[in-house]
């Protein structure tokens, strides 16, 4: 005889519920938690009482009452959407724990339905490229409307850890619509509630949230320095195991809490960079934090090489290849923080050449897989490739960089779009090397290519000049116009801005007229 099943509990507390087994939803806290040593997590926010019928393959049971054109977009966001978003990382995040709290959330389902069609819009823009990027998604109604149904919900929320979760939703909207600014201001705003002391003693949201919001803390150093000054790395901090790594992932959720820390740095020595070149010393205390962080990236080094040695884990790939372009990028921007000049960069050609041959390893496994990158929520090759691009000054391999920019990164990563920093890299090679690149992006004939390359002919630093314009290049394809301002030295040892006219179009590439214009804004040190 067949046994008698039971309808499944949907109103246990957070805990069971991502440990899959059945909460006896005691209050305050559930027993089976308290019995066992656990710490319960509490419970959701009541909601309107669900159909027992839930199917993750069919999203119209899941949620009673929406439509054919929501159902569609769950579906898709459970088969295309959240395999893709996480990258490299461990999709669990995505593809199990986001579609479990959209089941009695409806701040979660609004988002990712309003996620799922703008995903589903950017694939159309790929698969089209003469659509013009400034109206991809300009009407697609369903966004906005499930954006603002989230927010309203969003509002009535208490738990502050289903408010972080939320809050990572509403990041994703925003980056895959290039909004930096407003993505920034939602990661800063979630680091600032991760803090609190409700937050952190969620043990879901340490071992789920916190890494994620280990990663989003990277971003304001890449685009929006000043916000970084305000942030405390403290609260994701990763701490340092005692012996040896006991898994990959905790040497990648280590790296990633080292980066961060490099690039603490690297905002700490940006007026030593773009300023006068003096006698002045730096200070000890920021020579103390520059020799912790290079210690303990090293360390990291000896004990990932170590882990390695021991374990069967598989020595190619894409997520192991990222991790280790992480660890070489804080080791050289780290050791590079205070250095007034950009001649040290010379020193680290092992580093660049490792983290290009690690991306052709990757390449290779990406070709026996028959992946194909889609855009992703997370950091890729692009940021990795293009720091080669920008630092290493051996032309061979800054070239060899630029081109798997093109095979091997997703056409957008997190904040990163492939084809403008594909164009950056390019102009940025062509402006130190005075040379001109052809369509694959080689040097013309005639090119004399000088090495090392003198200090007043590197971009220092760089930053976007006036805002964006869309526009039809002569093929006919939708266009990006913007200004960028790189950062130089005189021979003199003035610092000035040269501004250029960027061109971003897909396809072909082109990148616009050369309009100079000297700008000083600060003057060397005259003895």
């Amino acid at each position: 005889m067949a046994r008698k099943g039971k309808g499944k509990v949907r109103t246990g507390c957070f805990t069971c519920k991502i440990r899959r087994v059945k909460c006896d939803e005691a209050k305050p806290n559930c027993l089976r938690c308290s019995s066992t040593g656990r710490i319960c997590d509490g419970y959701p926010d009541p909601a309107k009482p669900m159909s027992n019928q839930l199917r993750l393959l069919r999203p119209q049971s899941l949620f009673p009452g929406i439509g054919m054109q929501e159902s569609r977009a769950l579906q898709y966001f459970c088969n295309i959407v959240s395999p893709n978003l996480p990258g490299a990382t461990d999709p669990y995040f995505w593809t199990h724990l986001v579609v479990q709290f959209s089941q009695y959330e409806p701040a979660v389902r609004h988002s990712i339905i309003a996620i799922s069609s703008l995903y589903k819009d950017i694939l159309r823009g790929e698969e089209n490229p003469s659509r013009s990027l400034a109206h991809q998604g300009q009407n697609n109604i369903i966004i906005l409307r499930h954006y603002n149904a989230a927010i309203k919900e969003l509002k009535e929320i208490q738990n502050p850890g289903l408010v972080l979760l939320v809050c990572i939703l509403f990041i994703c909207l925003e980056v895959l619509q290039g909004n930096r600014e407003a993505a920034l201001r939602h990661c800063t705003h979630g680091i600032a509630i991760l803090a609190g002391p409700e937050s952190a003693s969620l043990n879901w949201v340490k071992e789920y949230l916190i890494p994620l919001f280990r990663r989003l803390s990277t971003l304001p150093f890449f685009f929006k320095f000043e916000w970084a000054d305000g942030l405390d790395l403290n609260i994701s901090r990763h701490q340092l195991p005692s012996l040896s790594f006991s898994n990959q992932s905790e040497a990648g959720g280590m790296v990633e809490d080292i980066l961060n820390q490099a690039m603490h740095l690297i905002r700490k020595g940006f007026p030593l960079r773009v300023g006068p070149i003096d006698d002045e010393p730096i200070s000890p205390r920021l020579l103390k934090e520059q020799d912790r962080v290079l210690s303990l990236t090293r360390k990291w080094y000896a004990m990932f090489t170590a882990f390695e040695a021991r374990s069967k884990v598989q020595k190619t790939g894409v997520a192991r290849a990222l991790m280790l372009a992480k660890y070489r990028i804080a080791l050289v921007w780290g050791a590079e923080a205070f250095s007034r000049t950009d001649i040290g960069y010379d020193g680290y050609e092992d580093e660049f050449r490792s983290i290009i041959d690690d991306a052709v390893e990757a390449v290779e496994f990406e070709k026996k897989g028959s992946v194909k990158p889609r855009p992703s929520f997370e950091m890729g090759f692009i940021t990795p490739l293009f720091f080669c691009v920008h630092r290493c000054r051996v032309l061979d391999l800054r070239l060899k960089a630029l081109g798997l920019m093109r095979t091997l990164a997703a056409p957008r990563e997190s904040l990163w779009e492939r084809e403008g920093m594909y164009a950056l890299g390019r102009l940025i090679i062509e402006t130190e090397h005075g040379l001109a690149l052809d369509d694959n992006g080689r040097p013309r004939p005639g090119a004399v290519l000088a090495y090392p390359l003198p200090e007043d002919t590197r971009v220092l630093h760089f930053c976007s000049g006036d805002a964006e314009k869309y526009h039809e290049n002569f093929f006919g394809h939708g266009a990006r116009r913007s200004t960028m301002l790189l950062f130089m030295r005189s021979r003199s040892g003035d610092i000035y801005l040269r501004s250029e006219v960027l061109d971003v179009s897909t396809p072909p590439l082109t990148v616009g007229e050369c309009r100079v214009e000297k700008i000083v804004l600060c003057r060397a040190a005259r003895s």
